[in-house]
């Protein structure tokens, strides 16, 4: 079934019928109403350039690169480094032989290690994620010293276990690529865990044309697509018309296309009041001054003005646009609210 996608509220407007207003001197001069209705071209999201690093990138890094790492910092990282060690340190130091936890610290030492795993994305919830990550540090070292011994073809091997390819020739670069594997299969453990998984497809850079996976209400699709509000629970990957995904950075709504309409409306406004005050402006200074006036009316005001100028008569056209900007405002509230709840 297609996808119903929300619709521009200014295209559509009943056009303007010709008719009649009386200058001051008397005169009748035939008018009609001009709008500017479209937008014009736009996106759902503002394309992110990746950077061409000039080397082809290994699969883990891929996969790492999916990782939205600002979601990760909100929902999967409650707690700063220090926070952490003031809550577990000390439970971890009970478990782990002294002379063992040393020969870690001074490798690795915590603050450092576990500041480092913040930043490339790795979920720490609770005291499980803390000592699994300080822990990593045993493997990372046993691995460090293996590379520094091993002949070509074992370091090929060692590469070959991670589908790492051979300019991964420096253990920085093998450290690297180990840390950003286990921080993915976290992630990946951890939705799997706690969250269902929506995969929405974006056409174009304009439309959403197809959900899959967990099935969403009516109000959770209308919300998503609109406001980019994701469900408690859900996990969401926006794919392109390839079914690639788009970088985690990518947030498609159409909450920022509707305000461009809302400006525009109000800019259709101000422009017909003008239009109509040059009828009623009895010399050219005054009219260039009505011309060039920042809006000295509100939007209420400016409607009833229109209202009371067309003699109570209001044309189909202002009651459309009276009405598209009544609906645009709403949205405006709305997502104001529910954006900031969220995040």
């Amino acid at each position: 079934m297609p996808v119903k996608n929300p619709k521009p509220m200014l295209t559509n407007m009943p056009a303007s019928i010709p008719h009649q207003h009386a200058t001051p001197d008397g005169e009748l001069i035939e008018h009609i109403h001009t709008y500017n209705s479209s937008i014009g071209s736009y996106k759902l999201y503002e394309p992110i350039t990746p950077k061409n690093s000039g080397t082809k990138k290994h699969p883990i890094q891929l996969d790492w690169e999916r990782i939205d790492i600002e979601t990760v910092k909100k929902k999967y990282q409650p707690y700063s480094v220090a926070e952490m060690q003031d809550m577990w340190s000390l439970k971890y130091d009970t478990e782990i032989p002294s002379d063992r936890r040393k020969k870690l610290d001074r490798i690795y030492p915590p603050e450092t290690w576990l500041k480092h795993n913040l930043s490339l994305g790795q979920p720490f919830l609770n005291y499980a994620d803390y000592r699994t990550v300080l822990q990593r540090r045993i493997y990372m070292i046993n691995r460090r010293d293996l590379w520094r011994v091993v002949d070509a073809e074992d370091r090929n091997a060692m590469r070959n276990s991670l589908q790492l390819p051979p300019e991964i020739d420096t253990w920085k670069e093998y450290e690297d690529a180990y840390l950003k594997f286990w921080i993915v299969a976290s992630y990946q453990s951890l939705l799997a865990t706690n969250t269902e998984t929506v995969y929405v497809t974006i056409e174009d850079g304009k439309t959403f044309s197809k959900f899959a996976g967990k099935r969403l209400s009516r109000k959770e699709k209308y919300e998503l697509m609109m406001f980019g509000v994701i469900p408690e629970g859900i996990h969401v990957v926006y794919l392109d018309v390839h079914e690639e995904p788009l970088p985690p950075g990518i947030k498609p709504r159409f909450y920022e296309l509707y305000l461009k309409e809302l400006e525009l409306a109000y800019s259709n406004v101000h422009n017909i009041v003008s239009e109509h005050e040059e009828f009623y402006t009895s010399n050219t200074t005054e009219k260039k001054k009505s011309s060039k006036s920042t809006p000295k009316y509100s939007i209420k005001e400016s409607f009833e003005l229109l209202q009371d100028l067309h003699w109570d008569e209001f044309p189909d056209d202002l009651q459309s646009l009276q009405d598209a900007i009544s609906r645009l405002e709403k949205i405006r509230l709305e997502g104001e609210g529910k954006m900031k709840k969220s995040d």
